[in-house]
């Protein structure tokens, strides 16, 4: 298994996340005021931006771990 794939699947992942969250809130402020609109969750939604943020700062520490890991394994074989 390739660390540094895994990791950028997660970072897209979050990124993922991260737009869906942004865009249901888009929609939601959008309408305020004139149409009615499905109601959100702002703590759900809230939640599933920590949660993304968190994910994405683990999956980029797995990459960085993986780029220094790969770096010291070709120090050691050269």
């Amino acid at each position: 298994m390739n660390m540094l794939s895994t990791a950028l699947e997660g970072l897209n992942r979050a990124q993922n996340e991260v737009d869906r969250v942004a865009k249901r809130l888009a929609q939601f402020a959008a309408f305020e005021d004139s149409a009615p609109v499905d109601t959100i969750a702002l703590s759900e939604e809230t939640l599933s931006l920590v949660a993304a943020q968190n994910a994405h700062s683990a999956n980029a520490t797995v990459a960085r771990s993986a780029t220094e890991m790969e770096s010291k394994l070709l120090d050691i074989l050269a």
